[in-house]
């Protein structure tokens, strides 16, 4: 989502302001928005990604709109240009405040401990690994490696490769489409499906899975976007065959 398509977003539900009111908050919004991309300039992003941080970081469009909505129940207030920044900042605030200490949490679990369940209904091997591969200016923490079975298919073994992204720099924003550009390959090249997840601002998690036969030694993890390509090969756990 562009700038300019989430302050129009935002401005779409603002139906009780006038069009001098509407124009402030327009103004607002832009100004919040450079500010926090210049931000993240100055720390070293390059302008795509400042921009994806940036509105990754504003909270949902529509939310916000009706956050803004809620303080002018009767357009009682003629808002002048403190209370267009005031009531804006808020709202974002409010946005920006769900959930925080949660997320700090996950944001320090992932570079500590990661530890999300599996997708598989069987495990009959698994083990923990630590494989951190920097990816732009994300890292890609690889932190289980397990065989098992879906129950999708009976008699069919899958390979689940459990993993998490983070900011290089503490408290920085994850791209939420690090995993549409991260596979996992059985060593004939096959990819399969890709499991559950969940992610916040700071953290993403998933899970990728490889169908595998009888005696495969390893997967493989692919990553391939904005012309980096990355392959690092996981052997399956000890056990897995046995």
């Amino acid at each position: 989502m562009t700038p300019s398509e989430y302050r129009d977003r935002v401005l779409a539900g603002l139906r009780r302001l006038t069009p001098e009111e509407r124009e402030a908050v327009r103004r607002e919004l832009d100004g919040h928005i450079e500010d926090h991309m210049e931000a993240l300039r100055e720390l070293g992003y390059d302008e795509a990604l400042a921009q994806e941080r940036t509105m990754a970081a504003m909270g949902d469009p529509e939310e916000v709109s009706r956050e803004l909505e809620k303080q002018y129940p009767l357009r009682w207030l003629i808002l002048g240009r403190l209370a267009v920044v005031a009531t804006v900042a808020l709202c974002i605030q409010m946005m920006l405040g769900v959930g925080l200490l949660g997320m700090v949490w996950d944001s320090f679990a992932a570079r500590i401990y990661p530890d999300e369940g599996t997708d598989l209904n069987t495990v009959v091997a698994q083990e923990r690994v630590n494989i951190r591969i920097p990816v732009g200016n994300d890292v890609l923490r690889i932190y289980r490696v397990a065989v098992g079975q879906s129950g999708d298919e009976l008699g069919v073994w899958e390979a689940e490769v459990s993993m998490c992204a983070y900011d290089r720099i503490p408290g920085g924003y994850v791209s939420n489409s690090i995993w549409s550009h991260t596979q996992v390959e059985n060593p004939r090249g096959e990819t399969q499906w890709s499991g559950g997840g969940r992610g916040s601002w700071w953290v993403e998690y998933t899970s990728k899975f490889a169908v595998l036969e009888p005696g495969d030694p390893y997967v493989t993890v692919t990553y391939d976007y904005l012309g980096q390509e990355i392959s690092v090969e996981l052997p399956l756990p000890e056990g897995a065959w046995s």
